[in-house]
């Protein structure tokens, strides 16, 4: 009987370190699930850093070239700035030099209406002084016939 005893207590003795054994590699495969399950995780979030590294990366030269576009875009508009300043210039200056040309226009009208009045004005003195001349020639004329014919009688 001892020997059964010991056969029997054996034999549960090897099914108890059976489930132990059982239980352990049932935890040790859900913490392996578990670590695959986290390096899955891991390789993930380290895939999505690098995008975002990446994304990080071109948004750092695109402000970049934004910065440097923006400079060359300030220093178009001041040169623009500039030529209009000197375009304003130039138009007040060529505004003044037209306004100086119609006064000056102007003056010579009023000047040459004057000349053509005082041309008319001389014109008819002088047709006026013909018409008296010619009159004091035919008075002339007459008073040389008087005479001939008084000298002839």
């Amino acid at each position: 009987m001892k020997q059964s005893i010991f056969t029997i207590v054996n034999a549960i003795g090897c099914v108890v370190l059976l489930g132990i054994v059982a239980m352990q590699w049932a935890q040790n495969e859900q913490r392996r699930e578990a670590y695959r399950t986290l390096q899955v995780q891991t390789h993930a979030i380290s895939e999505e850093r690098d995008e975002a590294v990446k994304r990080a990366d071109a948004m750092i030269n695109d402000l970049a070239d934004l910065k440097q576009s923006l400079i060359e875009t300030q220093k178009v508009a001041d040169e623009a700035a500039l030529v209009n300043k000197q375009m304003g210039e130039e138009l007040l200056a060529s505004t003044t030099a037209r306004d100086q040309a119609t006064a000056e226009r102007d003056a010579l009208k009023k000047q040459i209406t004057e000349w053509e009045a005082a041309m008319k004005l001389r014109d008819q003195t002088i047709t006026e002084q013909n018409e008296t001349l010619v009159a004091l020639r035919k008075k002339l004329d007459e008073a040389i016939a008087q005479l001939k014919k008084a000298g002839a009688q």
